[in-house]
C-alpha cells in the first residue's frame, strides 16, 4: 500500500470513486415563493438608495481639512501644527498656531499653499481649491485655547 506500488489513494481510504459534489452546486434558492423575491428586490433597491449616500458621505470625509492636513501636512508641521517634527525642524517651517500665521487672511494662505513658499512645495496641483480651503478652515482651529480665567496665587 505504498505509492510506488500504485495505490489509488483517493479509492484505498474514499472508496470507489463518485462524483465529486461541492456543497454550492447542489444549494438551490426557493426563488420560487414571491416574498423571498420581494424581499431580494426590496434588498437591491435599498443598496441602490444607500450606497450613493454612502459614497457621497465618504467622498466629503476625505476632503474634509483635518483629512487633507493629516495626509499633506503632518509630516513636515506636525499633528499639532507646531513643525515640532524632525522634517519640520530640517526645514524651519512655520509653526501654523503662531499669531504671525494666524493674522494672514485667507487669500494669503491659499496663496503660500497653492504656489509654495520658502521649503514649502506648490500644493495647487496635488489639492482641489475646496481641499485648500478647507485645510485652511482647520488650520484656524490649531490656535492653543489660552485660559481666561485668572489664575489662583
Amino acid at each position: 500500500m505504498t505509492a510506488s506500488r500504485g495505490v489509488d489513494w483517493q479509492t484505498e481510504f474514499h472508496g470507489p470513486q463518485r462524483p465529486v459534489r461541492h456543497f454550492w452546486g447542489n444549494m438551490k434558492l426557493p426563488l420560487n415563493n414571491l416574498s423571498i423575491r420581494a424581499a431580494m428586490v426590496l434588498l437591491a433597491g435599498l443598496a441602490l438608495v444607500a450606497l450613493p449616500s454612502y459614497a457621497a458621505a465618504e467622498g466629503q470625509g476625505s476632503g474634509s481639512g483635518a483629512s487633507v492636513f493629516k495626509a499633506k501636512c503632518v509630516t513636515c508641521h506636525g499633528s499639532d501644527g507646531s513643525g515640532n517634527t524632525p522634517v519640520g525642524k530640517s526645514l524651519q517651517v512655520a509653526d501654523l498656531r503662531s499669531a504671525e500665521v494666524q493674522k494672514k487672511s485667507d487669500a494669503e494662505l491659499a496663496e503660500s499653499v497653492s504656489e509654495g513658499k520658502g521649503n514649502m512645495p506648490a500644493f495647487k496641483t496635488i489639492l482641489s481649491e475646496d481641499e485648500i480651503h478647507a485645510v485652511l478652515k482647520y488650520v484656524r482651529t490649531l490656535v492653543p485655547k489660552t485660559d481666561s480665567a485668572p489664575k489662583k496665587q
